[in-house]
């Protein structure tokens, strides 16, 4: 009997957290991550200490399916677990998120991969540069790929990286989108992540040249049909749901998670600290209760937005159903909406929060570092949403933006 038969055996309804109980587990952590924080920016990658409490924790385990000895739950706790770990440790949820959404992939489209493996039923598979990179040429058993790919996130705490490249039958046809999943051990990992923030995602490059990658490797790329058939249900009920509608929670569930963090560090700030120059305390001018008022309303309004989005992909992942062209729209444009409030809130607090929160072992400056960073992901660019869906919503395209119609 494997290992992941074994542990699917042992497994039965009443070993099964409940899902406020994982909810609680990740309260537990942020502290936890809070302290950590600084030596994961200092390693670039997450710490091993970190993985093993995410593990202990259950919370990998959190949609992997039932029957191999998961959880089982859906969106709406892995959006709510996302957002809490943020508020410890951005890199860290960043991460977290990505790992296990990914295994959602890898349960669905290559299950083999779990069969022995002592971590089953998640396998911590990093992430990618959603562009397609490199060329895979079809030779028996499969394919040889040669190519590099930006933006790993997780790949140094990951036994497998998901990648999309093209397909080069060499028949003069047009390339085909290819997903392929690659052992972290067969690539060249490119020490390349030197970021202001979100140091510790370790969202290296890496590369291959003519490397092997069996038949049974294939991923289901965005829009494309499942390679296998789908068994969406209370046992996997993220399998064949969007991996972009996903994302369109927990990339923005980071920056949520970092405002409000950074908002109830300012509180105590404000409520303790002295003003230089003999101002006195800071709990005493007027212009502290009007800055934290206006912070308060900007997480607020983030949260507010985020809960929604939140609610919306909950309903269509718990359905098994694709988003209306119209709540892909809006969904598109809320995730870097949320972001960008997040990120004015962080601003507003640092602005009146005196020269010291610009320390480097301070936590402020890291919230603003991390959430002016995740922002700039390409996913979050307010302009290329904001055009695509915007363009859509007018009808004035024929051809919509694939990313709103998977």
């Amino acid at each position: 009997m494997t290992a992941t038969a074994e542990r699917a055996e042992q497994t039965g309804p009443a070993d099964r957290p409940s899902a406020e109980e994982l909810i609680a587990r990740a309260e537990a952590l942020v502290p936890v991550l809070r302290e950590r924080a600084q030596y994961c920016e200092e390693l670039r990658r997450i710490p091993d200490e970190t993985m093993a409490d995410l593990t202990d924790a259950g919370l990998f385990d959190l949609v992997a399916p039932r029957s191999l000895g998961g959880h089982g739950y859906g969106m709406r706790e892995f959006g709510t677990i996302t957002r809490i770990l943020a508020q410890g440790c951005a890199s860290t949820a960043w991460v977290y998120s990505f790992l296990v959404v990914h295994n959602v992939s890898l349960v669905q489209d290559t299950p083999h991969l779990l069969r022995g493996k002592a971590f089953a039923p998640c396998a911590l598979s990093a992430g990618f540069q959603a562009t397609p990179s490199g060329t895979a040429v079809p030779v028996k058993g499969g394919w040889r790929l040669t190519g590099k790919w930006p933006f790993a996130s997780g790949i140094m705490n990951s036994d497998y990286s998901l990648l999309i490249t093209t397909e080069d039958r060499g028949d003069g046809s047009e390339p085909a989108l290819l997903g392929l999943v690659v052992d972290v051990a067969d690539v060249t990992i490119h020490d390349v992540w030197h970021m202001s923030g979100m140091k510790g995602t370790g969202s290296n490059t890496f590369s291959c040249e003519d490397l092997f990658v069996p038949a049974d490797r294939q991923w289901t790329v965005f829009g494309q049909e499942p390679i296998h058939p789908l068994d969406h249900g209370d046992d996997r009920p993220l399998e064949g749901f969007s991996m972009i509608r996903m994302f369109d929670v927990l990339l923005a569930a980071v920056a949520v998670g970092s405002a409000e963090a950074c908002l109830a560090d300012y509180k105590q700030r404000i409520l303790t600290r002295t003003v230089g120059f003999g101002l006195g305390p800071q709990r005493e001018h007027r212009e502290a209760w009007v800055r934290f008022g206006d912070a308060v309303t900007r997480t607020r309004i983030a949260r507010l937005v985020w809960d929604e989005t939140h609610r919306l992909v909950t309903e269509l992942a718990d359905a098994g159903e694709k988003a209306s062209l119209e709540q892909a729209c809006e969904l598109r444009m809320a995730s870097p909406t949320i972001c960008r409030l997040a990120r004015e809130a962080i601003d507003t607090m640092l602005d009146g929060a005196g020269s010291s929160v610009n320390e480097l072992r301070s936590p402020f400056q890291r919230y603003k570092r991390d959430v002016d960073t995740l922002k700039s992901h390409s996913y979050l660019h307010w302009d290329g949403a904001a055009v695509t869906a915007g363009a859509a919503l007018l009808g004035v395209t024929d051809e919509p933006d694939p990313l709103l119609l998977v």
